[in-house]
């Protein structure tokens, strides 16, 4: 008999629990002397979920299409409530650097023939007295900054070059965002220094939106260590002799902004096997002895109840 722990998501946007419900109850079938548990981890739905029963915070979760005024607007109102608001996001397709956020956030609108510096400095002077004294933070799945040539605002998800755009707005809101810059103090007998909120690694997250968190004082974490933090997923995998990872592309530079490092490191310091479950696969033998995972399942059809059998056949025998 043994554990097997089935976490991950099956895309940013789809409700991960039937995809993992579907593996637990194939893999049961098919070594029925095992226990199985399953749990979300990841973006998107994947991360609303595995937060779902913490009272302490109220995610806030923006994908493609997602107004990220509103999201501003929402998180002003979770402010208002005494909750904590946690915006989560990745890499957006559509990005203005933050300000529709920062609108949202303040309730200040730009006024017609108002100039941008003039509405940026009184919509932050807005937003820092909303925030002032209260915890709050962006949760990215995405670590690339919102200026520079890797940067959200440089490339499209796919990493193809975005269109040049507006480049004098993104000259002029990088010399506001600078003006914005927090003092950081000296570690390990540094010097002290200041942080450019647009060039930390998850600025870019959110349409840019996670700039705007920074800026007014919250925390930028990555979706994956704010989950191992908040959630009992490592003392599960610890618990396990099976680590099944649902991620549906398998592919080195998607994996790169994924989670799946974290979960496989847990793994391996208990000496606990991985298998790695999905649509798509081209990592070579080598390239999943880097990621720390033992074995790669994949169907195109997605038929998940096949995956979950094969998973027992191998992995699961008595």
């Amino acid at each position: 008999m043994g554990r097997a722990f089935i976490t991950g998501h099956w895309g940013q946007e789809n409700d991960p629990a039937p995809a993992l419900r579907t593996l637990a109850q194939s893999f049961s079938t098919g070594a029925p002397s095992w226990e199985v548990s399953f749990a979300p981890f990841g973006p998107g739905q994947a991360f609303v979920e595995a937060m779902e029963g913490n009272q302490r915070f109220c995610v806030l979760s923006v994908g493609d299409g997602d107004s990220l005024r509103e999201a501003g607007q929402r998180f002003r109102e979770v402010l208002a409530e005494g909750k904590v608001p946690l915006l989560e996001g990745g890499h957006l397709k559509a990005t203005d650097g933050g300000m529709s956020f920062l609108e949202g956030i303040s309730g200040a609108k730009r006024q017609v023939n108002e100039s941008l510096e003039t509405w940026f400095i009184r919509a932050i002077e807005r937003a820092q007295n909303l925030v002032s004294g209260r915890e709050f933070y962006a949760a990215y799945s995405t670590s690339r900054p919102l200026f520079g040539p890797s940067s959200t605002l440089a490339l499209e998800p796919d990493l193809s070059l975005r269109d040049s755009g507006d480049t004098d707005f993104h000259r002029q809101w990088a010399e506001l965002l600078h003006k914005s810059m927090r003092p950081q103090l000296a570690v390990s007998g540094q010097s002290a220094s200041v942080v450019e909120p647009g060039r930390l690694p998850g600025s870019g997250a959110s349409g840019g939106a996670a700039t705007i968190i920074s800026i007014l004082g919250g925390r930028l974490v990555s979706d994956g260590d704010f989950l191992l933090h908040h959630t009992d997923c490592k003392t599960k995998i610890e618990a396990s002799d099976l680590l099944i990872i649902c991620e549906p592309e398998l592919h080195s530079p998607a994996l790169a902004e994924s989670s799946l490092d974290l979960l496989t490191e847990i793994a391996s310091e208990s000496a606990i096997p991985v298998l790695a479950i999905g649509l798509h696969s081209t990592l070579s033998a080598h390239e999943r002895a880097q990621w720390g995972i033992h074995g790669v399942l994949v169907d195109e059809t997605e038929n998940l109840d096949a995956l979950g059998r094969r998973a027992a056949r191998t992995w699961g025998r008595e």
